[in-house]
């Protein structure tokens, strides 16, 4: 069986016209960008030898709340999280968004 020929139903939606709603575009994108932080938490939680527990102590979270930022299910981001996040893994967050939704997130050496 070739599975090379399967597609999404978005995109055979979309290949017979459908447009999705700018909101659920969106959302789409707030999902991904949540992924993607998520897995900018685990790899710098793990390079600093920290337990879920110990980065939810940091800060002010439970290992539960940690494990869904992990995983990308910790929505909306918020400015207030990001801050946290620096904060308590000792690294520069940046953010960029733009209009057509190529927003990305990164984590940098932390500014003396």
């Amino acid at each position: 069986m070739n599975h090379t020929r399967w597609k999404l139903a978005r995109e055979r939606k979309t290949a017979e016209g459908y447009v999705e709603p700018p909101e659920v575009i969106a959302e789409r994108e707030q999902i991904r960008l949540a992924h993607e932080l998520g897995q900018l938490v685990y790899d710098r939680r793990t390079a600093l030898g920290l337990a879920q527990a110990a980065l939810g102590e940091r800060l002010g979270l439970t290992a539960d709340e940690v494990e869904a930022i992990e995983v990308g299910g910790m929505l909306p981001i918020t400015a207030d999280l990001l801050v946290r996040l620096a904060v308590a893994l000792d690294v520069s967050v940046d953010l960029h968004v733009v209009s057509d939704g190529g927003n990305t997130v990164g984590f940098g050496d932390h500014a003396a």
